[in-house]
C-alpha cells in the first residue's frame, strides 16, 4: 500500500513537472503577445441621426498619409431628383479616432437612385475613387477638387457588384491604371467582366475575364501587384451541393497587359487555388439558425485576393466546407504568379464561417477578416474575426473583434445583416479594417459601421520578459523538487 502511495505521488510529480516543462517550453519557444485591436464605432446620434444600416462597408486609406482614412457604405442615398443631396464617404484624418460624413457623391444622373454596390480606392497620389451603382449601371467616381469636393462621374459601365482598385506603384507599366470587375448579367450564363481605364474611370473598356461557357460566374475580386501585374479571383457555379452549400472552384487569373487579356496564368478558366476537385461553399439566404434569430446572406461573398507588396506574392482567401461539416475559411498562396498554390485552414471547424476579407502588410503578414456563427444557444451570435499569420499562412492568430446577437438590433435586417462583403486593407505594417457591427454608445442599439486597426507586426517579448520566464522557470523546478523531497521523506518515515 506504502509502494501505491509512493507510486501515484510519483506519478502526480511527474505529471506535474512535465506541464510545467511544457507551460515553459511553449513560453520560451513562442515568446509573443497579440494586442488587441483599435476598435471604433464610427457613427454616432450626431453623425448618424437616421439609424441607418450602414452595411457592405469598403475602407482605403491615404497612402500619402495614413492618418486619412475613407469609407463607404449604405449610410444614406444620394437624391435622384436633388443633385444638391449627395451621398456620405465617411472619413477620419485622425487615423481613425473620429469620423465624419462628408456629402460628395452626386447622382449620376437625373432619376437614377443609389448608390448601391460600391467599393472605395486611393490612388498613390492620394486621390479619392468611388465605384458605385447608380440606376442600372455603375460608375466610377473620381477626385477632381479638393478632397471633400464633390466627386465627378464617369462613364457608365457594368451591371451589378463592382469592384475597384488603381495601381499604384511607380515602377509599373501601368501606373494609375484603374480597374473594376463586375458581373455581367447581360449574358448568358452571367460572366467576371474586368472594366480598366486610363482616364480614372472617364471612360471605361469592358473585358470578358471569366470562363462562363460551362457555369455561370460570381464573386469576382482584383488585386494588382507591384510589377503591374493584375490578378483576379471568380468562382464557377457548378450545381447544388445540398442545405446552403454549392459546388465550385475557384480561379485566379492573371493579365500582363493592363487588363487587356487575361490568361498570363494558363489554364482554360485560369488556375484553381484549391486543385482539380471541386470545393463546396455557401450559396444561400440564411447564413445563420432563422430558427433561432436573424440570418445574412451568403451568395457572393466567399473569395477575396491580395499581393505581398514586398516579394509580390499572391494569396487567395476563400470558403471551402471540409471534413469537419462546417464551412471553413482557407488561404491559398502561390509564389510563381498565380501557377501554383498551396493552402493551409485559417479557421478551427468548429463553426460556419464565411466573408473572408485578405491584405498583406509590407513585412508580409497576412491578415484576413471573417465571420462565424453560433447557434448552440437559444439564439444564433455572429462573431468578426481577424486571423493574422506572420509565416505566410502557415499558422494563424486569431481575434475576436466582436459577437453579437442581431435580434435585438433596431435596423438589422434578416437577410441582409451586412451585404456581401465588408472591408480591410494594409498599409505599412498596420491592418485596416471595417465591419458592420452592434453599436456602442448609442440612444439606439443597431448595426453601425465599425472601424479597427491592428499591428502588422508580432510583439516579442522583450529582455525583461525572459528575464522574467526564466526567474518562474529556476523557482518552478526549486518547487518541484522540494515537494518530491517532503513526499520522500514522509513515505521513508512511514516505512
Amino acid at each position: 500500500m506504502k509502494t501505491c502511495h509512493l507510486l501515484i505521488n510519483t506519478m502526480s510529480m511527474r505529471s506535474f513537472l512535465v506541464a510545467v516543462a511544457v507551460a515553459l517550453g511553449s513560453i520560451l519557444s513562442d515568446p509573443t503577445e497579440m494586442a488587441a485591436a483599435t476598435i471604433k464605432d464610427m457613427a454616432t446620434d450626431a453623425n448618424d441621426p437616421s439609424n441607418l444600416g450602414d452595411t457592405e462597408p469598403s475602407i482605403a486609406v491615404n497612402p500619402t498619409n495614413p492618418q486619412e482614412i475613407a469609407v463607404v457604405a449604405f449610410s444614406e442615398p444620394w437624391d435622384p431628383n436633388d443633385p444638391a443631396v449627395m451621398a456620405p464617404v465617411w472619413k477620419s484624418r485622425d487615423g481613425g479616432v473620429t469620423w465624419n460624413k462628408i456629402r460628395q457623391i452626386p447622382r449620376p444622373a437625373p432619376g437614377a437612385g443609389g448608390p448601391f454596390d460600391q467599393k472605395i480606392a486611393f490612388d498613390a497620389a492620394g486621390n479619392l475613387y468611388v465605384a458605385e451603382i447608380g440606376g442600372s449601371a455603375c460608375f466610377v467616381y473620381r477626385q477632381t477638387g479638393g478632397p471633400d469636393a464633390p466627386l465627378t462621374v464617369g462613364a457608365a459601365y457594368g451591371v451589378d457588384q463592382p469592384h475597384l482598385d488603381v495601381d499604384k506603384s511607380a515602377s509599373s507599366g501601368f501606373f494609375n491604371r484603374l480597374y473594376s470587375p463586375w458581373l455581367n448579367f447581360g449574358v448568358a450564363p452571367e460572366q467576371s467582366t474586368i472594366s480598366n481605364s486610363t482616364s480614372s474611370g472617364a471612360m471605361m473598356s469592358d473585358v470578358a475575364a471569366g470562363d462562363n461557357s460551362s457555369f455561370a460566374n460570381r464573386t469576382t475580386r482584383i488585386a494588382l501587384a507591384p510589377d503591374g501585374k493584375a490578378y483576379v479571383i471568380y468562382k464557377t457555379r457548378e450545381g447544388s451541393a445540398g442545405g446552403n452549400f454549392e459546388n465550385v472552384h475557384f480561379y485566379v487569373r492573371r493579365s500582363d497587359d493592363g487588363g487587356v487579356t487575361w490568361t498570363a496564368n494558363g489554364g482554360t478558366s485560369g488556375v484553381s487555388v484549391h486543385g482539380a476537385s471541386a470545393v463546396q461553399t455557401f450559396f444561400t439566404n440564411t447564413f445563420g439558425n432563422l430558427a433561432k434569430g436573424k440570418v445574412a446572406r451568403a451568395r457572393s461573398s466567399d473569395a477575396w485576393i491580395a499581393i505581398d507588396p514586398g516579394s509580390g506574392d499572391v494569396y487567395a482567401a476563400y470558403v471551402s466546407k471540409d471534413g469537419s461539416g462546417f464551412g471553413q475559411i482557407f488561404v491559398a498562396r502561390s509564389t510563381d504568379q498565380g501557377v501554383t498554390w498551396t493552402s493551409a485552414r485559417v479557421t478551427d471547424g468548429t463553426h460556419h464561417s464565411a466573408y473572408p476579407e485578405l491584405a498583406v502588410a509590407v513585412n508580409g503578414a497576412v491578415g484576413v477578416l471573417y465571420i462565424d456563427y453560433d447557434d448552440s444557444g437559444a439564439s444564433t451570435i455572429f462573431g468578426h474575426h481577424f486571423a493574422r499569420s506572420f509565416d505566410h499562412g502557415v499558422n494563424w492568430t486569431v481575434e475576436l473583434l466582436q459577437s453579437m446577437d442581431p435580434g435585438p438590433l433596431a435596423n438589422a435586417a434578416s437577410g441582409f445583416l451586412w451585404g456581401d462583403y465588408e472591408g480591410l486593407t494594409a498599409v505599412g505594417h498596420t491592418f485596416y479594417g471595417v465591419f458592420t457591427g452592434q453599436s456602442t454608445g448609442r440612444a439606439t442599439s443597431q448595426l453601425d459601421p465599425i472601424f479597427f486597426k491592428e499591428s502588422a507586426q508580432a510583439k516579442h517579448c522583450p529582455w525583461w520578459c525572459w528575464w522574467w520566464c526564466w526567474c518562474w522557470c529556476w523557482w518552478l523546478l526549486l518547487l518541484a523538487i522540494l515537494i518530491f523531497l517532503v513526499l520522500l521523506v514522509v513515505w521513508l518515515r512511514k516505512k
